[in-house]
């Protein structure tokens, strides 16, 4: 009896892990992986692709995928996206989607960086605090953005909480940007690539007088 109370509280004393959801995108196939408790939203710009928030809304917890096809900039070398991704996703761009596009207020990038990535492509990273106003509530806010531009389609992965509860819903936000992804539509190697087989060793073969030379 005893040790069927014990596995009873030990049972109910284990944390609840929640199931893991993979959405992929009908257009641009992208896919996302993401808590399954996590509610989805009415998504009303082509360019939304998905919205999510945290279960009961908690700490107005929410991410959002954006993707648009622009053809600026279609065929990139890989050296030279990093440069691409950093000159479409600049700090004014990221400034011009959360308080133009997403109509926040006081809006202020406490951190940028141009050397992040995003799927399988290059991207711009921003750490922003702003004010959502949310049924005539002030709330204080921060996020996450990532920026990524590649062959011609730009992505930008946004997550954010109240301020005061970021830092308990960064390791999700990271764990859903670590599974964004997209088909690759180039060959990930440069024209000219090969493998490099010096450090392979070496095959000695016999040396023989007059060997490989056509005798009369």
């Amino acid at each position: 009896m005893r040790y069927f109370i014990a596995l009873f509280l030990l049972l109910i004393a284990m944390p609840v892990r929640a199931e893991v959801f993979v959405w992929t995108d009908s257009k641009y196939d992208i896919t996302v992986a993401f808590p399954d408790n996590w509610m989805r939203q009415t998504q009303t710009p082509d360019d939304l692709r998905l919205y999510v928030l945290a279960p009961q809304g908690q700490d107005h917890a929410a991410c959002r995928v954006f993707a648009n096809k622009d053809g600026r900039f279609l065929y990139v070398p890989a050296k030279a996206q990093h440069k691409v991704a950093a000159f479409v996703q600049d700090t004014k761009a990221a400034q011009q989607f959360l308080d133009g596009r997403l109509e926040y207020d006081d809006v202020r990038l406490v951190g940028y960086q141009n050397i992040g990535g995003l799927g399988k492509g290059a991207a711009t990273v921003a750490v922003a605090q702003y004010i959502k106003d949310w049924n005539g509530q002030k709330i204080q806010m921060q996020s996450i953005q990532f920026g990524g531009y590649m062959n011609g389609l730009e992505t930008i992965f946004h997550c954010e909480a109240m301020q005061q509860a970021f830092g308990r819903w960064h390791p999700v936000f990271m764990n859903m940007v670590k599974s964004f992804d997209f088909p690759a539509q180039y060959a990930s190697h440069k024209q000219g690539y090969y493998r490099d087989f010096t450090a392979d060793g070496y095959v000695f073969f016999p040396a023989g007088f007059r060997q490989g030379i056509k005798k009369d």
